[in-house]
């Protein structure tokens, strides 16, 4: 009978394994799609302002004006986003409270445990929907969510045990 495998490592929540988290993860090839709550943000911005210059708004004028230039504000806020999204991404997770945290990973027959100061995250293998092998990790999909694995913690064991499970 052989021994049940157990891996026990500690890697920390910096900018290059968020910066890898979301190459590895993220699908970044632009498409209409990302773009359309823009476009809904310009067209309502303009039609607020169209309709103010025609007249047909009641005598609050004053406040449908910066109306139409917030939705236009917001348009250009979220072109930014999409324009600069690994940024933005990057940007966002180092002001979080998890940035520089150190996570202690186990992986054994249950399943990944992964603990850090504000996480407790427990992926038991019977949760796990699909396992993809990216160059330099692996997306666990879960029912719900996905979880990025990064593969620079890890032993040659642990990644040959990680992609077994994938069957």
């Amino acid at each position: 009978m052989s021994a049940a495998f157990s891996y026990t490592a500690e890697y920390v929540l910096d900018k290059t394994y968020f910066e890898e988290c979301f190459t590895q993860s993220v699908n970044t090839t632009p498409n209409l799609k990302q773009y359309s709550k823009t476009a809904i943000f310009t067209v309502i911005g303009l039609a607020i302002l169209m309709q103010e210059s025609v007249g047909q708004l009641p005598s609050n004028s004053k406040e449908m004006y910066y109306l139409g230039y917030f939705f236009i504000g917001l348009a250009v806020v979220e072109w930014l986003s999409i324009r600069f999204k690994k940024t933005w991404w990057l940007w966002r997770q180092m002001i979080s409270k998890a940035a520089g945290d150190h996570v202690s990973l186990t992986i054994d027959e249950k399943g990944i445990h992964s603990q850090s100061t504000h996480v407790n995250q427990h992926i038991l293998w019977t949760d796990v929907y699909r396992i993809t092998q990216t160059d330099a990790g692996f997306l666990i999909a879960l029912q719900k969510s996905t979880t990025y694995l990064s593969k620079r913690c890890l032993t040659q064991n642990a990644i040959d045990f990680i992609a077994s499970k994938q069957s």
